[in-house]
């Protein structure tokens, strides 16, 4: 009976019979997300202390005004600015490698270190990311680690709690519309997908031109002209989405970026920490916060149903 390669290898989907070499390729793959957008986007502003305080003003509401020739002077009723605060957020990622584990050979990278290291500091971003956007507020103790709140729980003026409300573009419209009264552009929306596809669905006053030989269709919206001007319709992935495409819960943010900061203490660093054994032990840290300048400069929704 001939002697066939299968015979060798043996059985079993992890080959380990024989006499044949493996055949390890040469690359790793990774399909976790890396983009971090809202992180990316917002001006990075230097800050001096764990919590920090702002202030924030308006003017008043315009009304009537006439007085009568000659009339006098009277004291007006002045308001003065209100105090704002976030606390900021300690990030940290920590591994450690040991001494053979850096020695030996690997398939796919140059060393466990550095490929350990890049992969901490997409996981780090990812975690800001995530606060930036679903944070919610704690003051911290010796025990308790500080955290500041993140877009959905910033108290923006605009924001709407449409629990059921199917996402139309009139309705979208109804709450950007909002940022009028405050003299904001709105430039920036962040959308899970299926808020995204909703509003590539909208068709209002929306043409899109593509040569008859390219056979394909478009239907995509990366940017929005509303009536309150141009909004760029940004994927998410931290935003709240529904568990099913017609039920509740999608949500979605739209700001004017002059008005929101990412405030950092210290931008992150890597620290090698101190050797306790036959390995190396490494510490990734920063600390930051989401600095809303203006609460009205911030609208969206909690809520709704997407319209696919």
């Amino acid at each position: 009976m001939a002697l066939t390669s299968y015979d060798e290898l043996g059985s079993g989907v992890q080959k380990g019979a024989g006499s044949i070499r493996e055949d390890l390729l040469d690359f790793i793959e990774n399909l976790s997300p890396i983009d971090t957008p809202l992180y990316n986007n917002l001006t990075q502003i230097g800050v001096n202390a764990g919590f920090v305080e702002f202030l924030e003003d308006s003017l008043p509401a315009a009304a009537v005004n006439a007085f009568t020739e000659g009339a006098a002077g009277t004291d007006q009723t002045l308001t003065t600015p209100a105090r704002s605060a976030t606390i900021l957020q300690n990030f940290q990622k920590h591994f450690w490698i040991t001494g053979r584990q850096d020695a030996v050979n690997h398939a796919g990278m140059a060393s466990q270190t550095s490929y350990q290291r890049i992969k901490a500091g997409k996981n780090w971003k990812n975690d800001v990311e995530l606060a930036l956007h679903r944070g919610s507020a704690v003051s911290g103790t010796n025990s308790v680690a500080p955290q500041f709140n993140g877009l959905l729980n910033a108290g923006l003026s605009g924001m709407t709690a449409s629990s059921g409300t199917t996402l139309t573009e009139r309705v979208y419209n109804d709450i950007v519309t909002l940022a009028y009264a405050f003299s904001l552009n709105p430039r920036q929306v962040y959308a899970n997908m299926l808020v995204k596809r909703t509003i590539s669905g909208f068709s209002t006053n929306v043409q899109r031109f593509i040569e008859a030989e390219a056979k394909k269709q478009l239907n995509v919206i990366d940017v929005y002209e509303s009536e309150q001007g141009m909004q760029e319709i940004i994927k998410s992935r931290y935003q709240l989405q529904a568990a099913a495409v017609t039920s509740q819960g999608n949500s979605w943010v739209a700001i004017d970026p002059d008005f929101f900061n990412v405030a950092i203490l210290r931008a992150p660093q890597e620290f090698k920490l101190g050797k306790d054994g036959d390995r190396e032990r490494y510490m990734l840290v920063g600390e930051l916060a989401l600095l809303v300048r203006a609460r009205g400069a911030g609208f969206g929704a909690t809520g709704h149903v997407a319209n696919l």
